[in-house]
């Protein structure tokens, strides 16, 4: 990460990566999201997983090397993967309200932010790769900038979790196909009803230190037969002390 992108999630908890995934990299996704979704659901609110079990194109998102070094920075070279899904909205749907943040009184334990010594660490984080734009005002991803900071998370009121007002201190960034975004679970976030014409495609990926899980149950090698070995790694249940850096960094940034 540059010195600027390290400012900017340390300051709002989030960052957008432009052109992560190539214009290829994307049709070949739409294409295995095709194949999965054959029927129209107007006003639908689609959530399945996990992805990356479509196809070549969606087991290669687990370690893109685009995104390792970012996962490397954020959560250690020991990170696994914990869980995947997308969302597919079309114009109208609603799905989540805002929720979230270390501080709220029902929060996760694996829902953190730290920092110490210049190293940023978080508990569970999220790459979310959009297969479709944003603009402003369309819908999907939103959160509170800032937030995993927060001691008052308890304190957003009721109507602005659920988007019925969305006062300034609400944020949805614009993204375009292609994009990433990585957010930490710690920061309070949630999905804006989806306005736009097109459908919202986007392709959740949950990452968390080698130590520990958020999901109950663990990925099966045996449903990922041409997995590379460090897929494999990445892959892995977590445990402690023994487990080995999952990834080879890139020397530099693909497509």
């Amino acid at each position: 990460m540059t010195p600027e992108e390290k400012f900017i999630f340390d300051l709002e908890g989030y960052i957008v990566i432009k052109n992560v995934l190539t214009p290829d990299e994307v049709a070949a996704l739409n294409e295995l999201a095709d194949a999965r979704f054959t029927e129209k659901k107007e006003l639908a609110d689609r959530r399945t997983g996990p992805v990356s079990r479509w196809g070549a194109a969606a087991q290669a998102l687990i370690d893109h090397p685009n995104l390792v070094p970012y996962l490397v920075e954020l959560v250690g070279p020991k990170f696994r993967i914990d869980h995947d899904y997308c969302i597919f909205m079309t114009k109208g749907g609603r799905a989540g309200g805002l929720h979230g943040g270390e501080g709220h009184s029902g929060g996760e334990a694996d829902h953190w932010y730290r920092y110490r010594d210049g190293v940023m660490r978080n508990g569970l984080t999220v790459v979310t790769f959009f297969l479709t734009h944003a603009n402003q005002g369309d819908g999907g991803f939103a959160c509170v900038p800032g937030s995993h900071k927060s001691n008052f998370t308890d304190n957003l009121p009721a109507d602005v979790r659920m988007f019925k007002r969305v006062p300034h201190y609400v944020t949805q960034p614009t993204v375009a196909a292609g994009d990433a975004l990585i957010f930490t679970e710690a920061l309070i976030h949630g999905t804006m009803p989806w306005t736009a014409d097109h459908e919202r495609r986007a392709l959740l990926y949950k990452f968390s230190p080698g130590h520990s899980s958020w999901a109950q149950s663990y990925y099966n090698p045996a449903d990922y037969p041409t997995a590379t070995e460090q897929q494999l790694r990445i892959m892995a249940a977590p445990s402690v002390g023994s487990r080995p850096d999952t990834v080879t960094l890139p020397t530099q940034k693909q497509g």
